[in-house]
């Protein structure tokens, strides 16, 4: 007896457990989302108390939705909101903007700072900084910075490419 004629009922054993774990996959799949075979009867739902049918008919569609703009701030324009204070001196913010993409088949990065005001510079230093991207067309963009024990006058800063730098209002962080 040859090893090859010894291997040919096990794979043929195993071939036939994925074709049947295909099949019941499938049809738990279908079960699922609700695809009916060819020539299965469909029951309607009968309304109460009559003898009419009720049909109720669904529209399935995919489509992109536009975001609310009751709350995106306009390009140019940084909006800062605290958040939910957690700790005594620990203060977490979000910033928003709009950012415009001329190019939507290519990448916009843009770049946000949480700036501190020095008393002893009388300048701005950046405290925190992050940066991101995206494709497409323009998208409101966030940013969480966080201040933890470091009271003072803030500002947030977004910067982009080719573009004047955006400052939010300046707000304080107290103890």
């Amino acid at each position: 007896m040859s090893p090859r004629g010894s291997l040919t009922p096990v794979v043929a054993s195993g071939t036939a457990s994925v074709v049947k774990l295909l099949v019941a996959t499938l049809a738990f799949v279908g079960a699922y989302v609700g695809i009916e075979a060819p020539g299965t009867p469909v029951v309607p739902a009968r309304a109460a108390g009559s003898g009419s049918v009720q049909v109720e008919t669904v529209v399935l569609s995919s489509r992109s939705m536009q975001e609310t703009t009751a709350q995106a701030p306009a390009e140019g324009t940084v909006v800062v909101t605290p958040g939910t204070a957690g700790g005594p001196c620990d203060r977490p913010y979000q910033a928003r903007s709009r950012v415009g993409n001329p190019h939507p088949d290519r990448t916009v990065s843009y770049g946000w700072r949480l700036q501190r005001w020095s008393t002893t510079s009388q300048s701005w230093r950046t405290y925190l900084s992050g940066g991101s991207g995206f494709t497409g067309g323009s998208q409101t963009v966030e940013w969480q910075p966080r201040v933890v024990d470091n009271p003072g006058w803030y500002r947030v800063t977004l910067s982009v490419p080719g573009r004047p730098s955006a400052h939010s209002a300046r707000f304080r962080v107290s103890c």
